[in-house]
């Protein structure tokens, strides 16, 4: 049985135009200038309504995945299976209301801004960390100071880059101040409307307990240390490549959890997992967007389904030869048969991408069209970069199971077959998943395959993220270079006016287009299939749900 709920895109972007609004003073805003709710009010928001949910918890649920977490220190993470693990764990000042993108109160009850460059939080009193020690104003500067100073003794070497990425120089957290154990103020170095959906961004800009991270040092975020919070959830153990434990947290501060325990499995193979879903060994599966079909049809099984917020793309690394020759990597798109792959790999869950970002997303361009497939062009441009007789190359394939590339292997090879139809061998390369995105982000692949999911549904965090570095700086990752872009991507995130924004971040997608800085591959559809004996899920896009879901006896 599927449950769409294609209504969210129109939500999404109704939130996405508030959230980009200044907030006024002297209330305390939340997203488009509406005052904070009250803690009670927001609770009550967030948890789905019904007598039969009130009255039921319990169980153990099993999540199937298709790859093991990265790392448990949140600020260090860029990857979705760190990301999910670490969101029921570590909690950040505000999250997005469960259908929307509005920020709603968390470990910040309310907040304010007269300018929207100083901003002051009221945190929530009662919290402890999962060690018993107290959250407080102190706690959030610690972390806070630890996302923002690369050379913070307690960072251990670590990169946070999503830190580097959302903030910045032009929007950087320059001082963060104590103002008393509850009330802490954060100073920018420029007014923006983004603040708050930049926070709720829980694996990022969580805040974990500092007493932990001091006490286990380079092992904190691993599994020989573990990860410390305020969440629904605390960490038990981690088998790497086969389980993460956790368990429910007794002394939340929230209403629940009602599940007992959490268990995130690792199951690298499409049909093993599913089969797993099939059989009632895990509740939640991961599947392969070829296998949703038979999980719609069984009555075991249900399967929701939500708006493209995902995009699978082929980036290059632009410093080295021959991808530093615009029409090498024109040839590139036009060499493959990119819509060629949707049938067989995505079905009716996948589109062919022509813009980066999807329609869902402020700012996608949808003057911007899928490549043509024009093998005759392909050879055409190569013989103009001087390659009539082709190149060899390796080319990088992700090591695990995400949406955007769900047979990440097959895909590649199926790109490889059509590049050699036009001179481009390819040799086809791969390695763990955590060294995969360091080499990446360190500019050692040639070519290479990767994706992205929003993580707010803003584009800053999208097209933004990827492209976003002062400008004359390209990023060591793809050493792409365009001024142009870079200031569009800066002008965007300071921008208000959503209007004003939209056409900011289309004509930057023109210019991601225009110079091949990336191919997008494919729109991914949303999918999450759950046995029916898990109760209590209403459908969310970006944010997690388990601590309102219970396992029926």
């Amino acid at each position: 049985m599927r449950r769409s709920f294609s209504i969210l895109s129109v939500l999404m972007i109704l939130a996405m135009l508030l959230a980009a609004c200044p907030a006024p003073a002297p209330a305390a805003p939340a997203a488009g200038g509406e005052a904070a709710a009250p803690a009670a009010e927001a609770a009550a928001t967030a948890e789905p309504a019904g007598e039969e949910h009130a009255a039921e918890s319990g169980g153990t649920m099993i999540v199937g995945r298709g790859g093991d977490s990265v790392s448990l220190d949140n600020g260090t993470v860029t990857d979705g299976e760190s990301a999910r693990v670490i969101n029921e764990i570590i909690e950040p000042l505000v999250r997005l209301e469960g259908t929307s993108t509005k920020p709603i109160p968390w470990l910040a009850e309310s907040w304010e801004t007269e300018d929207s460059q100083t901003w002051t939080f009221h945190l929530r009193h009662g919290v402890t960390f999962h060690d018993g020690t107290p959250f407080n104003a102190e706690a959030v500067k610690w972390n806070m100071d630890r996302w923002r100073d690369p050379d913070n003794e307690w960072r251990f070497g670590r990169v946070f880059e999503y830190y580097d990425t959302e903030f910045g120089t032009d929007l950087a957290m320059e001082e963060v101040n104590v103002i008393d154990d509850y009330t802490i103020e954060i100073k920018l170095s420029a007014p923006t409307g983004l603040l708050l959906t930049k926070l709720a961004l829980g694996f990022t800009f969580g805040i974990n307990s500092p007493t932990a991270v001091m006490e286990q040092g380079e092992d904190y975020g691993t599994p020989a240390g573990g990860s410390v919070g305020t969440g629904a959830f605390k960490f038990v153990e981690w088998i790497p490549d086969d389980r993460i434990v956790l368990e429910k947290n007794e002394n939340w501060w929230g209403d629940g959890p009602k599940l007992d325990k959490l268990i995130f499995r690792s199951i690298p193979d499409n049909s093993a997992r599913f089969a797993e879903l099939q059989a009632g060994t895990i509740h939640q599966a991961d599947l392969a967007q070829t296998d949703l079909p038979a999980a719609e049809a069984d009555p075991g099984i249900t399967v929701y389904t939500t708006p493209a917020t995902s995009t699978g793309y082929i980036a290059f690394q632009q410093c080295i030869e021959p991808f530093d020759k615009l029409e090498v990597r024109q040839a590139i798109a036009h060499a493959v048969n990119w819509g060629a792959l949707i049938a067989p790999f995505y079905g009716d869950f996948g589109e062919a991408a022509g813009s980066f970002q999807p329609p869902a997303i402020l700012g996608s361009n949808p003057d911007i069209k899928p490549w043509e497939y024009n093998p005759e062009l392909a050879k055409e441009l190569l013989a103009q970069a001087g390659l009539p007789d082709g190149f060899e190359t390796d080319f990088w394939y992700i090591p695990v199971i995400r949406g955007y590339f769900p047979d990440s292997k097959a895909i590649g090879e199926a790109i490889a077959v059509d590049l050699a139809k036009v001179g481009i061998k390819v040799s086809l390369q791969t390695e763990d998943w955590g060294a995969y995105l360091d080499d990446r982000n360190l500019g050692k692949f040639p070519m290479w395959m990767l994706g992205w999911g929003s993580d707010n549904g803003d584009p800053d965090n999208y097209i933004g993220y990827h492209f976003a570095h002062p400008v004359g700086e390209p990023n060591a990752e793809d050493c792409y270079d365009n001024d142009t872009l870079a200031q569009l991507i800066i002008d965007g995130r300071l921008e208000a006016d959503p209007a004003k924004r939209e056409k900011i971040y289309q004509e930057a997608e023109s210019i991601v287009h225009e110079d091949v800085a990336r191919i997008p591959v494919v729109w991914t559809t949303g999918t999450l299939a759950f046995r029916n004996e898990v109760k209590g899920y209403t459908p969310v896009v970006f944010r997690s749900w388990y601590e309102n879901l219970w396992i029926s006896k």
